[in-house]
């Protein structure tokens, strides 16, 4: 019998492939659920993190969405133009620094992130409901550290 390619045994033993197949999960039903705003995931990563920005009092900068988000300039760049000609978001000059760009919710945007959030929430709530509370803090505790772990920060 020759030597397998692979490190382990069996797939679900790999823990990228367990992170692909949660991940595809996860990806799938946002897609549908956000599809019902007209917006990507993408997209609502954006929104969601501006409005946590206006909420907490942080920069509402395009390089601070793209350091909160973790995604790349120039995809959040092309986002926030797609979300400007929907009418979501506005760019002007920003009044803590002149090489910024800030990014503010048009009214019509700031009603649509409102309910985008609450049905998010509620996905939350359904896909990680399959873990009790001790399980889910873990979870969260691990994720939090592989994403530091691995940000380059």
């Amino acid at each position: 019998m020759a030597k397998s390619a692979f490190k382990h045994v069996s797939a679900d033993a790999s823990p990228g492939f367990l992170l692909w197949k949660l991940t595809t999960l996860w990806r799938q039903k946002l897609e549908e659920l956000l599809g019902r705003f007209g917006i990507t995931q993408t997209q609502y990563a954006i929104l969601a993190s501006l409005k946590w920005f206006e909420e907490n009092g942080e920069p509402t900068t395009q390089s601070h969405l793209v350091e909160h988000a973790k995604l790349e300039k120039m995809t959040v760049s092309k986002s926030i133009r797609q979300l400007e000609e929907a009418g979501l978001v506005a760019r002007t000059q920003s009044r803590v620094d002149q090489r910024a760009v800030a990014v503010t919710f048009t009214e019509a945007g700031s009603k649509m992130i409102g309910k985008a959030i609450a049905a998010i929430e509620g996905a939350d709530d359904e896909f990680f409901g399959a873990l009790n509370k001790k399980q889910l803090a873990e979870f969260k505790t691990l994720t939090a550290h592989l994403i530091e772990g691995n940000s380059g920060d």
